[in-house]
């Protein structure tokens, strides 16, 4: 059975992914509190809907939508679904990731240690690209020809300072790579839609307290999300292809 689609077709609707937690949940909070009908897609349908759940009781117009993104085939779910329902989207937030190069177990979150370039294996290295890298680049592949139909959009890649190559470092490498590449691919889209209404940017949410960025971290979900929902707002004109931090450009 099909699932029915109830949208208000002159909102904006913005994508999502990885919302149910951390600093996807608070872009999916503060994209909604700026009347957007915010799709938050997630791989765990429980954890995606209780997310979904917590926001709509809040008020908030909220939908959710499993999506895993290292799979074609739910990709292709997703824009189907947004072509029959919602016929539209807005605005893609690729805010998934993982990170697997850090060794646990040392009984503390501040003295987790990085593992080594040198101990990185082949599986670790393709599974971080599978979805730092392919999510992102597949997810805009398929839906910024949505946004092209209706000559508008928006879409915020979420990177990292660990893939900047003006200052890279040793350790952390499938991560320091996936968001390197990440920050190219954006480069690539902001160029082929260029001179449109059609605005690709990457950011740094900086040092977040999440289950990622551990308790010690100086920086809260809201801070974190804060330039996302800028970038993911901009009026026409604004900057195209850029990385940026608290609002303002830094380098690649």
């Amino acid at each position: 059975m099909k699932s029915v689609v109830k949208t208000n077709s002159s909102k904006p609707v913005a994508v999502v992914t990885g919302g149910n937690r951390g600093i996807g949940h608070e872009i999916c909070r503060q994209l909604a509190g700026h009347g957007m009908q915010v799709v938050l897609t997630a791989r765990d349908p429980k954890k995606g809907q209780a997310a979904a759940k917590a926001l709509k009781k809040a008020g908030l117009d909220v939908t959710f939508r499993k999506l895993d993104v290292t799979d074609s085939r739910s990709i292709s779910g997703l824009v189907r679904w947004l072509r029959q329902g919602p016929k539209r989207c807005d605005v893609l937030v690729n805010n998934a990731g993982i990170y697997l190069d850090v060794i646990r177990g040392l009984g503390v979150t501040k003295d987790w240690q990085t593992e080594s370039a040198f101990d990185c294996t082949r599986n670790r290295l393709r599974t971080t690209m599978a979805t730092n890298l392919e999510g992102p680049f597949f997810l805009m592949q398929a839906i910024l020809p949505l946004m092209q139909e209706r000559g508008y959009g928006r879409v915020v890649n979420v990177s990292s300072g660990s893939g900047q190559l003006s200052d890279m470092g040793g350790h952390e490498a499938s991560y320091r790579i996936s968001k390197t590449a990440l920050n190219a691919a954006t480069c690539i889209f902001a160029a082929e839609t260029k001179g449109q209404d059609i605005l690709v940017n990457a950011m740094c949410p900086g040092w977040v307290r999440t289950d990622m960025g551990g308790p010690g971290a100086k920086r809260s979900v809201a801070e974190g999300a804060d330039t996302a929902v800028w970038l993911a707002t901009l009026p026409a004109g604004g900057p195209t292809g850029g990385f940026f931090r608290d609002r303002s450009v830094i380098p690649w």
